[in-house]
This record gives structure tokens, sequence and C-alpha cells, in this order.
């Protein structure tokens, strides 16, 4: 493979993992890509899946913590349907994001970036 193919499909392999929630896979498998790749672009994908399954598990809680008291059960079914369709939507839109336009970055929505970027949200070109 050329190391273009290759960059991609590490980066959309980072996204594609949060489609498998709530194994090891799907924060596993992007520290992995993380730790042991050196090209930034893939990092910032590593990184930015990393953030969006850690905010997925917070909401998560907040809204299983809501869920046990009787007030919260509409407020918690919202976030639950939230983080349902988040869950689905997003990554698969990180994947066609990063597969075609491979010098761009992708920054999920509503996410908490514990783990700062290491790349700016575009890449900043000049043209005269």
């Amino acid at each position: 493979m050329q190391k273009s193919t290759t960059i991609k499909v590490l980066r959309a392999s980072c996204h594609a993992s949060a489609l498998v929630s709530w194994s090891v896979v799907s924060i596993g498998l992007p520290i992995a890509v993380l730790l042991l790749n050196d090209d930034p672009f893939v990092k910032d994908s590593a990184k930015e899946a990393i953030n969006f399954q850690i905010t997925m598990i917070i909401l998560t809680a907040i809204a299983g913590a809501l869920f046990v008291s009787v007030l919260g059960i509409p407020l918690a079914l919202l976030m639950f349907a939230y983080i349902g369709i988040a869950s689905l939507i997003f990554p698969i839109i990180a994947i066609v994001s990063v597969c075609a336009d491979p010098e761009k970055t992708y920054r999920y929505p509503l996410t908490v970036r514990l783990i700062k970027p290491s790349m700016p949200d575009r890449i900043a070109t000049t043209s005269l």
C-alpha cells in the first residue's frame, strides 16, 4: 500500500472503532494507533476518536444517573437518544470526511477535548 492509502486506512479505522461501541476496541484501537504511529494526521484522528469515546462514556454515566431519579427520566431519555444517534452518525461522517480530504482534520461536534488536538482545524494555505 502507498503511504497515503495507509494513512487514510488508519485514520478511518480510528473513527470506525466508535461504531463498535462499548467494547475494548472502541477506545483501544485509537490508543494503539496514537502510540504506534508518527504521522500527525493519524495522531490527530486518534486523539479525536478517543475524545469522542470519552465524551460518550461521560454522557452515558450522566444519563444513567438521571434515569435513577424520577424527575430526570425525560432528560435521560433525550440524552440516551442523542448518544445513540451520535454514536452512529458522527463516526460515519468522520470516516467519509477523512477519506475524502486527507489533509483536513475532522472535529466531532459537542465533544469534550480532554486530549488536546495536535493539528489546527484546517491546514492554512496561502494563495496570492
